[in-house]
């Protein structure tokens, strides 16, 4: 089979495959009329022969014609020498007739084209008038891709439309033609003639597609590669809960609207007070769930509409604060808080103490039940449930902090500390070491050493502590509280909390030991803190602060652990977390950036005036942490000049004089260091403290959660309002149903009393709670019967 095509012959066709390409398609409508005038000329041709008619004009041109057609360039050049005006003359007439260029291009003779356009001038742009196709159109129409450029390299118009009905060049290039359409487009060609010749467009100050501005050229002049490929626009991202996202939720679009003024049928959940564990055990068990263990909304909207059930359907006040108190209860006991305080003693147990994600989630619940709390206006009848959530608040954004800085404390040794990557750093020699035996690093000075640092670290480098690490545990905290939608309000309190105590840790080893307090010391440390700074740049983030920033509005009682409404920037005052997060975690470690600026600078100060100058510049230090350092801890270098004893006393006298004033008016909370000889007070910061907390407004959350500012995220609204899904509201159903049942077979084993002492039917509220019921005598023994007392006799 392969020697049949290796020979190149068509077994059909009997046609050489080489010359398929030159084979013309007579089956072509157009080329059909051009075939029908070449015949006529061949009989005009052979009619001057035998006629023998020496007509000089006509004869020439019909030479010219069949010469192009056949593609005989003796002929044509002859021709072309003696008569050069006939070179874009129309035959028979002008009215109707084709050009030379024309007849060489339909029956493709590529030597007779490249001659009249390049040594007889032939205008590219005459077309013909039987048809009305430039020469451009002929070309494009029959794929003839070399002609088409050396057309338009003798200035062809691609835009040319003979009758001037839209019908060019550009209109015949379709994608199926591939390499025209390639060869076009690449070009640019493929516009309109309106998009060329119109000067001025619709958006004439704005960058076309291919506007290319200075700083982009200069940018691809930058690159190593040739060829630059534009990259594609990306897509614009939504968030997630915008509403083109969440209009894509079918389900959502079809959920109604929660009614917070009235009590309709699906938006409450009858139950009794024996349903009360089992319906707990469900909401706590949620987490267990993969489809629901990051959805926070729904603990809250069961807990809500348990409440609205016995506060607005049951009007009983007692089953409401009995519901309340027993989930608060059981919330203390699965986070391992009591009382509000955190249970530190319980660190490690498998319940989930110290599990950031179990934190997380019911922080982020508490927010969504005081959301619907504030909306239907439970706050007024039972004011003591916000003291409650206030507390509970305070206790798990205490218990998260902790649990995030105890594992911050097992790096903070290895990442912040002794952490050095500057070479100067590691062959500092101080006085009081023996360096003798001490090997110095070296700074990279060979081609080798310059080249290694090039190349990225190496596996056992990467794993090797480094303040990276650091921050890895910090950007953990930040995704459970993203992921759990928490607030950004109650985010800006917990990482206020988490870098309080991480200032407090680091400060307090600083200056607890000699080996950290020396300038070039100071410098690694400071370098090591500015990456949790850049951290905080990169998180950072802001509250939009409202008109009224005070909650007392929403009770009539006295709350506790609450912050102050006072305008001072403290963290004990509500104000102070309406600023960035960087401002944030910058006030609170601003006491040990202070004391890594004094460790750097003190033995450069000469005399009293620049040490005052330099005291007055700190803000959180005081006059007892700046002595301890100068007199006892400070490390002096080989060759570093001595700290002055005047300026020494200075200090000492300024503590004796005004230390109480200074700190009772610093906002720092400090802890007292006894020993068996001392007692240093006023050094140490207080990791232990906790500040008071506060819930968000109203406004907030629906800014946040809500239809937003005029009602227009309604979407939104459905998506955090506290409706249930039909597969948690048929659990539901389930677990009471297995309830009633257990109740019923209870009751099928009592003995019926007398019809008398049976319940009136009609019993609402409280009276449900204010009868007991003794216990059955078939479940206790009366043991007040002599024969029952005899338990010794034999029962066979």
């Amino acid at each position: 089979m392969d020697n049949w095509v290796n020979t190149g012959f068509d077994a059909l066709s009997n046609v050489k495959l080489s010359d398929a390409s030159d084979i013309l398609n007579l089956s072509d409508p157009l080329l059909s009329k051009i075939i029908t005038s070449k015949k006529a000329l061949q009989i005009l041709e052979q009619n001057f022969i035998q006629d023998g008619t020496e007509n000089s004009e006509n004869k020439s041109i019909i030479q010219l014609l069949m010469a192009a057609c056949d593609g005989d360039l003796v002929t044509l050049e002859n021709t072309l020498r003696s008569s050069s005006s006939i070179v874009n003359q129309l035959f028979p007439t002008s009215e109707n007739g084709v050009s030379p260029l024309i007849y060489a291009i339909c029956f493709n003779n590529f030597e007779t084209i490249e001659s009249l356009l390049e040594n007889h001038n032939a205008d590219p742009d005459v077309y013909d008038t039987l048809l009305y196709y430039t020469p451009l159109m002929w070309a494009i129409h029959f794929n003839q891709l070399q002609v088409i450029k050396l057309l338009l390299n003798h200035q062809a118009d691609p835009y040319l439309s003979p009758q001037n009905n839209n019908i060019n060049a550009i209109s015949l290039v379709v994608p199926e033609k591939t390499e025209i359409y390639e060869f076009f487009k690449s070009h640019n060609l493929l516009k309109t003639e309106t998009d060329q010749n119109d000067i001025f467009k619709p958006k004439t100050f704005t960058p076309e597609n291919d506007f290319e501005d200075d700083l982009t050229r200069k940018l691809k002049m930058q690159t190593l590669s040739n060829t630059v490929e534009e990259e594609p626009e990306e897509d614009i991202v939504y968030d997630e809960d915008s509403e083109v996202n969440l209009f894509q939720d079918s389900a959502l679009r079809q959920t109604p609207e929660f009614e917070y003024d009235k009590l309709l049928p699906e938006q409450y959940i009858k139950f009794n007070d024996s349903d009360i564990p089992s319906l707990l055990d469900y909401v706590f068990n949620l987490r267990s769930n993969t489809t629901y263990q990051h959805n926070t909304k729904i603990p809250a909207s069961m807990i809500f509409q348990l409440i609205r059930y016995s506060h607005l359907k049951a009007n009983s006040k007692e089953l409401t604060e009995f519901l309340f108190e027993s989930f608060s209860a059981r919330l203390r006991t699965v986070t391992n808080t009591k009382s509000g305080a955190f249970n530190m003693a319980l660190q490690d147990n498998i319940l989930g103490a110290g599990d950031i994600v179990l934190l997380s989630y019911w922080l982020s619940s508490l927010q969504f039940l005081h959301f619907y709390f504030c909306k239907n206006e439970i706050y007024k009848t039972y004011p003591m449930f916000l003291q409650e959530l206030i507390n509970l608040s305070q206790s798990l954004i205490a218990s998260l902090s902790f649990s995030i800085n105890s594992r911050l404390n097992l790096l903070v040794d290895d990442c912040i500390l002794n952490f050095t990557n500057l070479v100067d750093v590691s062959n500092v020699l101080y006085a009081k070491d023996w360096n003798l035996f001490k090997k110095n690093k070296s700074h990279p000075n060979n081609y080798d050493d310059i080249l290694n640092t090039l190349f990225p670290p190496s596996q056992d480098e990467l794993i090797k502590p480094s303040p990276i690490r650091y921050l890895q545990v910090l950007s953990a905290l930040d995704y459970v509280l993203k992921i759990h939608k928490v607030h950004q309000f109650v985010q800006i309190q917990t990482f206020s909390l988490v870098f309080y105590y991480l200032n407090c840790i680091i400060f307090n080893r600083i200056i607890s030991q000699s080996k950290y307090c020396s300038r070039s010391k100071a410098l690694q440390i400071r370098l090591n803190i500015s990456t949790i700074e850049d951290w905080l740049r990169i998180h950072n983030f802001k509250v939009n602060k409202p008109d009224t920033i005070s909650i007392d509005k929403l009770v009539d009682i006295q709350l506790h652990n609450v912050l102050n409404v006072k305008p001072e920037l403290i963290p004990d005052n509500l104000i102070f977390y309406y600023q960035s997060l960087y401002s944030v975690g910058k006030y609170h470690l601003s006491t040990t950036i202070e004391l890594l600026q004094w460790l750097q600078c003190m033995t450069s100060l000469s005399d009293e005036e620049s040490l005052i100058n330099t005291i007055n510049q700190f803000d959180s230090l005081n006059y007892y942490q700046l002595f301890k350092v100068s007199n006892k801890l400070y490390k002096y270098e080989v060759d570093e000049p001595k700290f002055k004893k005047n300026l020494n006393n200075l200090i000492k006298n300024l503590m004796n004089q005004h230390g109480e004033n200074q700190v009772t008016k610093n906002s720092q909370h400090y802890m007292t260091q006894s020993t068996l000889l001392t007692k240093e007070v006023y050094v140490y910061l207080n990791p232990n403290h906790i500040f008071p907390t506060s819930t968000i407004s109203l406004t907030e959350l629906i800014n946040s959660y809500g239809s937003g500012i005029g009602g227009v995220k309604v979407l939104r609204a459905k998506k955090y309002q506290p409706s249930l899904s039909i597969a948690i509201i048929d659990d539901i159903d389930e677990i009471l149903s297995h309830d009633d049942d257990d109740e019923v077979e209870q009751v099928n084993k009592e003995p019926h009393e007398d019809e008398e002492n049976e319940e009136p039917e009609h019993i609402k509220g409280d009276e449900l709670f204010k009868q007991v019921q003794m216990p059955n005598s078939l479940l206790h023994k009366h043991w007040g019967n002599a024969e029952s007392e005899d338990f010794e006799s034999n029962p066979w």
